[in-house]
């Protein structure tokens, strides 16, 4: 598990901006693919060298059930 930093262009501006995703590596039908578990959004104001901390605690979280 970790935070993917995507560079995202406004279709109506062209400006460019990033957004933040918690991403999961999965291995499907023998490639590996990036599953998005949350959108954190455009304004994601943790720094990056805290991100695998953040990432290792949600990884202890019990799952929620359903």
């Amino acid at each position: 598990m970790y935070i993917r930093q995507t560079r995202t262009n406004n279709k109506v501006t062209g400006e460019g901006y990033f957004t933040f995703r918690l991403v999961r590596g999965e291995r499907v039908a023998g490639k590996v693919r990036q599953i998005t578990l949350l959108n954190l959004g455009r304004n994601f104001a943790i720094k990056q060298e805290d991100w695998p901390v953040l990432c290792r605690r949600i990884e202890q979280l019990p799952a929620s059930p359903g």
